[in-house]
């Protein structure tokens, strides 16, 4: 599958730039009926501009964001999103942190965490009937 660049927004990080760039989006002739965003707050902007747009969410359209905030759960409709495992990333570095000033390890090293995604209302099932 090739991805359309048309169908990617760059810019900022903020919850305006998340409206901006869903805003546009929703200005195309095919609009898109899903949309990752990189981080909760660009999602929370998308919302934003699709409910400006007058859509109904996920019916119309479905959200996921990246963080898996506290603002997640605070948005409505609530947002999906992929949540790290901070706790454990914050662990690892301290570990390698400490284990670089004991002069116990000097090579690096690269750690992969698996994340976790977290269904809430802002995404429909694909498999929904």
């Amino acid at each position: 599958m090739q991805v359309e660049e048309r169908l990617i927004a760059t810019g900022g990080f903020s919850v305006e730039t998340g409206q901006q760039a869903m805003a546009h989006l929703l200005q195309l002739e095919d609009k898109p009926s899903a949309v990752f965003a990189c981080n909760d707050l660009l999602a929370i902007g998308a919302i934003r501009a699709a409910r400006v747009a007058g859509m109904q969410l996920p019916n119309e359209l479905s959200v996921v964001g990246f963080d898996n905030t506290i603002l997640a759960t605070l948005i409505d409709p609530p947002l999906t999103t992929i949540a790290q495992p901070i706790q454990e990333i914050g662990r690892r570095a301290v570990d390698l942190l400490v284990e670089e000033i004991k002069g116990e390890k000097v090579l690096k090293q690269r750690v992969v965490l698996l994340p976790e995604l977290v269904i809430r209302n802002s995404c429909t099932s694909y498999n929904k009937q």
